[in-house]
């Protein structure tokens, strides 16, 4: 669920939480991809978050403002993918905490191009 692919010609981290539910997985799916991101250089990573399919609760609502907190300065930007009704909130959220800009797409392609540009 954590891994780069290649998109233009430039390295992104695929961080898949599609269909993913509160629970063991999404911590350790979190977890796993905190360790991918601190161990690249700071202000470098290009990240998108697919969230489709997926939902939150308050845990992993809390969850996810420490792992956007750590890992703000070696994300050079960020995308997010599948964020609908209530998630929309749930983002407002970890983004007010973090401090971070999450810019939301409709399709993992958009998310794509927009970031190959940053």
């Amino acid at each position: 669920r954590i891994q780069f692919i290649e998109h233009k010609g430039k390295k992104i981290l695929l961080e898949d939480f599609t269909d993913m539910k509160p629970g063991q997985e999404f911590i350790d799916t979190l977890n796993e991809a905190k360790r991918v991101i601190h161990s690249q250089p700071e202000s470098s990573v290009l990240a998108l978050f697919d969230a489709t399919g997926g939902y939150f609760d308050q845990e992993v609502i809390n969850k996810m403002k420490e792992f956007t907190a750590s890992n703000t300065p070696y994300v050079k930007a960020a995308a997010v993918v599948g964020i609908t009704g209530l998630l929309k909130i749930a983002l407002m959220t970890v983004s007010k905490f973090s401090g971070r800009d999450f810019n939301p797409f409709k399709t993992r392609q958009q998310a794509l191009d927009w970031l190959v540009e940053q």
